[in-house]
């Protein structure tokens, strides 16, 4: 009888000690779940290209640009994101064409903030194209983030976005063609 009841006694213990490892795994997991961060989601809303004549290359000057309005949401709850410069640059067959940087900015959680970029475009075959016909080119966006969550902040992190934008044809007056809003697309990128 006597057995009986320290057998018993112990696997009450037992049962304690997994209820509250189980309890305490779970709520780590919890807290680490809200704790990580999101990266950022960057759109183009807009996007169109000043030039001041397209059909008589003779006129190209260094004037002519790509505008751009992009938008920044932080999905993060509680956590805010400091960019270090952010680098935008158009690829097109395999060459940039185009570069912008903007400065660092700060950014509060759940924040939506617009950027407009212009970008001047010297390449004269890239004006020639897309003044005769519907081209594709790339659109490379590069920055260095940290993420503020309550009073910590977390290493650097290095965050490249990717748009490929299809079949855009300009009007005579610079408007295009194709989709005005365009999601970037994550890819890794080391320190």
């Amino acid at each position: 009888m006597n057995n009986r009841r320290i057998f018993k006694d112990s696997f009450d213990l037992y049962c304690w000690f997994f209820q509250v490892v189980a309890v305490l795994c779970l709520t780590s997991v919890v807290i680490w779940l809200c704790l990580v961060p999101k990266n950022p989601i960057f759109t183009i809303v807009d996007f169109s290209f000043l030039v001041f004549n397209i059909k008589n290359s003779s006129l190209h000057s260094g004037n002519n640009s790509v505008l751009l309005n992009v938008e920044i949401f932080n999905p993060n709850k509680g956590m805010s994101i400091y960019y270090n410069d952010i680098n935008f640059a158009l690829n097109y067959n395999g060459l940039v064409v185009g570069k912008y940087s903007t400065k660092g900015i700060y950014q509060g959680h759940k924040n939506i903030t617009r950027k407009e970029v212009q970008m001047y475009i010297v390449d004269e075959l890239f004006w020639q194209e897309i003044g005769s016909r519907s081209i594709n080119f790339v659109l490379v966006l590069e920055t260095i983030v940290k993420f503020k969550i309550f009073e910590w902040r977390t290493k650097q992190r290095g965050l490249k976005y990717v748009a490929y934008m299809n079949n855009v044809t300009m009007s005579n007056n610079g408007t295009i063609s194709s989709e005005k809003i365009v999601k970037l697309y994550h890819k890794s990128l080391h320190l």
